[in-house]
């Protein structure tokens, strides 16, 4: 990692709300400062040069891409967190990656092995998809600016990049891009594209793999002129890189593989053993192995060393951003083509050996208002080191639990892109959900009961008291997702085929009605009706006194999405790309509305629009009467959140590790929340304050208005959909433990040891039912 070093007389204290803490180097725009957030979380800060920051051409060409950068959130990633193109002086924030950059790597302890190149190559070719899909062409991949981590490599500094639809970022005495990896048509001032970007990859995988570029070294103007007129020395390569290489070298950017097509060659040509293509290399990059062991021993080191602690204010400060609400443009519609997404400083991330209590600070009272080491020779610019936001997206919780149970797991279109399909709350709440759920106050006893045992029976505990067991219903299979009990009932879906109706008092079935495939959703009961989807592809209404069914409704695609009836009407998603309205009465399609991707998340139903999310990267507001859009907000990822909306906002996660708070009217952003991972879990929002899960092992309170953290709970395993009664939260978590967290402070209550992984709770009648793939639904006292 490059040398921290002291601050000198001139460099700025305080950078919009950031604190400088350190130089990490310097730039060809200006000053790299190593900064941190309000709630301490360590970013880079790049500075814009005084005399570039003069230019008003500059500003608003900046201004234009780092708006394009906010884009760009991705598992090869690091990027812009937060800028400011318009202050004085103009700067950009990005994650802090505590690694070694690949430049530092290869020069301290040589070469890597063919295999490993390939596995880079395919973490940095899917940095590079997403990248080009936000619309941006990076211009200056290189060694420097490839940071590894433990997880995989980070593809960082984006603030150069140049948005495909703008003109390059260029000004006299500035150039784009490193020689030697820069591409033709860089250096020849013709149109540059995202072959431009495949090209630098190629020069990268050579220097990895043999320590010199494939255009040797010199002097600029030689390395230049070798990669417009000459072809690439790749006699050094392996073979099983040589070709890949020389495909990406190509003169001509038509004649150079897309990054997709690349994905596929560099993952067929990594593969052995008979392993599959994409496993072979997913495998590498999520497990321990994918860098060489010295490479891995000196990120370790980095990342575990102790970052300089914020210094005490400084009188001369520049001018601090405030920290309020951010739009890039309030008058832009939600229905534009690219997504609006200013991304403020993440706040600290929690170590991950911490025990499960957390720091706090006292929520807001109010409610919600309505509106809301040496680089190579070649590469004169030290790269920020940036901190990982928290841990790549590998699987997400409900994946993994029906992997438990022989469920197979399919390779999302990218190389290590997991879909995340955790499905939380409906929309709708029940008399016994959680905003209007009883419960005792629960009591700071432990229990460690042991999971139920073998037979699909109850196991009943008569001595049960605070936060321990009251009986355990064992059914056919993993019992993942959220229950729902209205009068006296508990209702639950199982793996096992079968929708279970249950007493709440002794765990006893009073019904079991079966499907045609595993019960995917949660059920919803509604006027004597229980209503829930399977994987048979059907939305069935089941009568929730007698078990028998009233009427089924073929979709084309798999059920996951919660349904949520009001009104006289099912709104549900489905696989098949489709969000459907059904009759309650009689199943009869009222309307459908596609969307480009397949709908996993539930829907809510507030004043008349239903609100759900798809993943074609999209939260839509619908006409709840008619199914026509009223408007959709374009967001990063998969949108999987079950969305809530309270005072006029709606607020839903993202597979891009973001909480988003949207204008219900409208569809415009007012603030978004940059969690440490993908936000997986469906928001909660009770007394003014956002509860909301992560994969990445944290339970966050926010306040509903700004979205700033009031606090952290973490966990060691990634975290349910919350649910609330009488000032406690309770949460499910993938390391086999239930929690009741005081709401106030953060602190834990009581811990329940259950099943493998822990699914959504809910809490009725002072009894906690969680579901667990170890097949047991789960009855707890508060």
């Amino acid at each position: 990692m490059a040398q921290l070093e002291a601050l000198e007389p001139d460099d700025p204290r305080q950078v919009g709300r950031y604190r400088i803490v350190a130089r990490l180097g310097a730039g060809g725009m200006g000053q790299v400062y190593l900064a941190r957030s309000p709630g301490a979380r360590p970013v880079a800060v790049k500075v814009v040069r005084p005399d570039l920051a003069q230019d008003g051409d500059f500003r608003r060409r900046f201004a234009r891409e780092v708006n394009a950068a906010r884009r760009v959130n991705g598992a090869f990633t690091a990027g812009v967190v937060d800028a400011d193109p318009d202050g004085s002086p103009a700067w950009l924030a990005t994650v802090y990656v505590p690694g070694v950059s690949l430049g530092e790597a290869v020069a301290a302890h040589g070469p890597w092995p063919a295999r490993l190149v390939l596995a880079l190559g395919a973490g940095l070719a899917e940095a590079l998809e997403v990248i080009h899909r936000a619309g941006v062409v990076h211009r200056d991949l290189k060694p420097s600016n490839i940071l590894l981590a433990a997880d995989g490599p980070r593809v960082i500094d984006f603030g150069i990049s140049v948005a495909s639809e703008a003109s390059a970022l260029t000004h006299t005495g500035m150039t784009i891009g490193t020689p030697g990896f820069m591409s033709p048509e860089q250096l020849t001032g013709h149109p540059v594209g995202p072959a431009s970007d495949v090209f630098s990859l190629g020069a990268v995988l050579a220097y990895t793999a043999t320590g010199t570029g494939p255009f040797g070294t010199g002097t600029p103007h030689a390395l230049h002129y070798r990669a417009v007129h000459e072809q690439p020395d790749l006699d050094a390569l392996p073979d099983e890189l040589r070709e890949v290489v020389a495909a990406c070298l190509a003169k001509q950017p038509d004649q150079r593989p897309t990054v997709a097509a690349l994905l596929d060659r560099l993952t067929a040509t990594g593969s052995a053993d008979g392993e599959s293509e994409a496993d072979a290399a997913t495998l590498l990059l999520t497990e321990p192995g994918w860098m060489p062991d010295p490479v891995a021993r000196l990120v370790q080191a980095n990342a575990t060393t102790a970052l300089p602690h914020t210094p005490p204010p400084a009188e001369r400060q520049t001018p601090a951003t405030p920290p309020a609400v951010t739009r890039l443009d309030p008058d832009v519609p939600a229905t534009s083509a690219s997504p609006q997404t200013p991304q403020p400083a993440s706040p600290a991330a929690p170590a991950a050996h911490q025990e499960p209590t957390r720091t706090a600070r006292q929520p807001a009272p109010e409610t919600l208002g309505p509106s809301g080491t040496t680089p190579e020779p070649t590469d004169p610019e030290p790269s920020p080191h940036a901190q990982s936001a928290g841990p790549r997206p590998l699987i997400s919780r409900r994946r993994a639990l029906l992997a438990v149970t022989g469920t197979a797991l399919a390779a999302g279109a990218t190389l290590t892109t997991w879909k995340l399909l955790d499905n939380g709350t409906s929309g709708t709440h029940s008399d016994t959900d959680a905003l209007g759920g009883a419960g005792t106050t629960p009591s700071p006893t432990r229990a460690d009961p042991s999971p139920a045992e073998t037979d699909p029976s109850t196991i009943l505990n008569p001595n049960a008291g605070a936060s321990e067991q009251r009986w355990a219903f064992h059914a056919g299979g993993s019992v993942s997702f959220r229950p729902t009990v209205a009068s006296g009932v508990v209702y639950v879906g199982s793996n096992d085929n079968n929708l279970y109706a249950l007493d709440t008092s002794t765990g006893k079935k009073r019904w079991v009605f079966p499907t045609e495939g595993k019960v995917q959703s949660s059920p919803v009961v509604a006027d004597g009706v229980v209503y829930v989807g399977s994987e048979d592809n059907n939305v069935y209404a089941v009568d929730a006194g007698t078990g028998k069914q009233r009427w089924a409704f073929s979709t084309s695609g798999v059920v996951w999405s919660n349904p949520v009836a009001t009104g006289g009407v099912v709104y549900v998603g489905s696989k098949d790309h489709n969000v459907y309205a059904l009759d309650a009465s009689t199943g009869k399609q009222r309307w459908v509305f596609p969307t480009d991707g397949e709908v996993t998340s539930s829907a809510a139903v507030v004043g008349g629009v239903v609100y759900i999310g798809s993943d074609d990267h999209n939260l839509y507001a619908l006409d709840a009467r008619t199914g026509k859009k009223r408007w959709n907000y374009p967001v990063n990822l998969t949108v999987h959140s079950t969305p809530m909306v309270v005072g006029g906002l709606v607020y839903f996660g993202c597979e891009d590790r973001y909480l988003y708070a949207i204008d219900a009217e409208t569809g415009h952003l007012k603030t978004l929340f940059p969690a440490d991972s993908p936000v997986q879990s469906s928001p909660l929002v009770v007394n003014g304050v956002v509860y909301v899960g992560s994969y990445g092992k944290h339970l966050y309170a926010l306040d509903a208005r700004t979205l700033d953290e009031l606090w952290a709970f973490s966990t060691s395993g990634s975290v349910s959909t919350p649910t609330m009664a009488d000032g406690v939260v309770y949460v499910g978590s993938y390391d086999k433990n239930l929690y009741a967290v005081d709401a106030r402070t953060g602190k834990e209550r009581w811990v329940f040891r259950g099943g493998n992984a822990m699914g959504d709770p809910v809490v009725a009648g002072g009894v906690v039912y969680i579901g667990s793939d170890d097949q047991n639904l789960y009855a707890v006292q508060t």
